[in-house]
């Protein structure tokens, strides 16, 4: 075999490796649209789940001989049902779902094909600003308040004690999870809660109030660089990562001046560095971070020092289970 011709081969086997998970993802999508993650949750006959499905015997064996290749299905004593983990992650109380990763997955292959076509700002409608925010911002679920008690609080101390005696100034929140696990936590908990988009500010509503916590947890729709309050905060909460270049030094300057002085911000280091076995994707959200014209992967290094530059002092870099994050204080009590 020629040198050329088997570059070529090895090249060809790259994307058909990749067009085959490509497919599996398509066919992944499909069934939890169709609603076969609810079904297998539960253990099943192959024509239990070809009458469910109204498929072919065969056309289901198929299916589920896919499904369990990729690990997605298991034989439980000749029936078939989710692994464990999948199980998890399309339950209810997941903190970010199957649901969420799937359509998020949908709105970046739109967003690649933008980024090769035009060369502007890559767009992002409401409905896909949504999709990107429930993808992030997870859901206050039993398991979230879990992960928050047993390991991001007791390495974020000074949050705790904070929330519990301080208003809380929560900037570019999404659909609000990390706010709505607090509140579920905290009674004693009242904050401020602010997103640029309408569609994602009328979801993280929707959610305070089906959580019970609307009263205490208030949701306002608007730029962060209109907000009136001064000296009003004990501390805040900056989801940078979303934030343009063009905005993010106005941003500091509204959040400095609305928590009062000695009060606290933090802000979480993201992708600073791919993941071992992640270099592939860390690329491709790179791609269309950057496409947003959004920093990507600021270390916490880079974090302290732009917020150092707004007039905020550090006081810490905090590693936690779930990344480093910038504790920094406004200056003065």
């Amino acid at each position: 075999m020629s040198g050329r011709l088997e570059l070529a081969v090895e090249g060809r086997k790259s994307v058909e490796g990749w067009a085959a998970g490509a497919q599996v993802l398509a066919l992944l999508s499909t069934i939890h649209e169709l609603g076969w993650t609810r079904y297998l949750a539960e253990p099943r006959e192959l024509a239990e789940l070809a009458a469910y499905s109204g498929l072919p015997p065969t056309r289901v064996s198929d299916l589920v001989a896919v499904l369990a290749e990729y690990g997605v299905v298991v034989d439980d004593n000749g029936r078939v049902r989710l692994s464990s983990q999948y199980e998890a992650f399309a339950a209810d109380d997941a903190w970010i779902g199957l649901g969420e990763i799937l359509d998020r997955s949908a709105v970046m292959s739109k967003l690649i094909d933008t980024a090769v076509r035009e060369p502007g700002p890559l767009p992002l409608s409401e409905d896909d600003a949504l999709v990107i925010a429930r993808a992030s911002g997870g859901r206050a679920t039993a398991e979230t308040r879990r992960l928050f008690e047993q390991v991001f609080l007791p390495q974020l101390p000074e949050l705790a004690d904070l929330v519990r005696r301080e208003r809380w100034l929560d900037v570019g929140c999404g659909v609000a999870g990390s706010s709505l696990t607090l509140a579920t936590l905290f009674p004693e908990m009242r904050s401020v809660a602010v997103e640029l988009v309408p569609t994602v500010a009328a979801e993280a509503l929707r959610r305070a109030e089906a959580q019970g916590v609307a009263d205490r947890v208030e949701i306002r729709c608007l730029d962060i660089r209109e907000l009136k309050e001064t000296d009003e905060f004990g501390g805040a909460f900056w989801a940078q990562p979303f934030f343009p270049e063009s905005t993010r030094a106005e941003t500091l300057a509204v959040i400095r001046r609305a928590i009062k002085p000695g009060g606290l911000l933090f802000l979480q280091e993201t992708e600073p560095e791919p993941q071992p076995s992640g270099g592939l994707a860390y690329a491709v959200r790179r791609l269309v971070t950057r496409g947003w014209d959004v920093p990507f992967g600021r270390t916490a290094e880079q974090l302290a020092a732009e917020a150092e530059t707004a007039g905020f002092d550090l006081v810490r870099l905090a590693v936690t289970d779930v990344g480093r994050y910038v504790v920094a204080q406004r200056p003065g009590r």
